[in-house]
């Protein structure tokens, strides 16, 4: 456990090496209309991150501990749902596998500190399920985004 540590620098540093690593991976034969909202949302990263370099280098500078809070395991697992989730949009498709994975982690992390009735996920189920659907609209008929389909679509 890392403790006492600038968290705006820390925070800024990694995203913007993400963001450089996500510009190295456009794809140079897209389209300019294809290229505009991935370019756009690294930008915008690019921007948020050197912000938070410049403010590391403040004095209002956040310090704290990393890692202090919660339970390695539960980070752990849920690194692990996200992975899961990635393989599984290839199979399943973007809505079918985003809702499912999105609601056996709240399920998992709310078990956490309380019990979960089933109505209470099946609650919990369809506010995922219209979350998802929301942003698959807004990429597939908005921003024209093709997302990988699956058993539904």
């Amino acid at each position: 456990m890392i403790r006492n540590v600038n968290t705006d620098l820390v925070a800024g540093t990694l995203g913007l090496l993400l963001s450089l690593t996500f510009w190295s991976l456009i794809d140079p034969r897209m389209t300019h209309m294809s290229a505009v909202f991935p370019t756009a949302m690294i930008g915008i990263m690019a921007i948020a991150s050197a912000l938070l370099v410049i403010k590391g280098f403040s004095r209002a500078a956040e310090r704290g501990n990393l890692f202090d809070v919660g339970s390695n395991v539960r980070v752990l697992a849920t690194g692990l749902f996200f992975f899961g989730w990635v393989i599984a949009i290839g199979y399943l498709g973007f809505f079918v596998s985003s809702v499912l994975v999105m609601s056996l982690l709240a399920l998992y992390l709310a078990l956490a500190g309380r019990r979960v009735s089933p109505a209470r996920f099946a609650l919990w189920v369809g506010i995922v399920a219209c979350e998802v659907a929301f942003f698959y609209l807004i990429f597939t008929r908005l921003l024209h985004v093709l997302l990988p389909e699956g058993w539904f679509f």
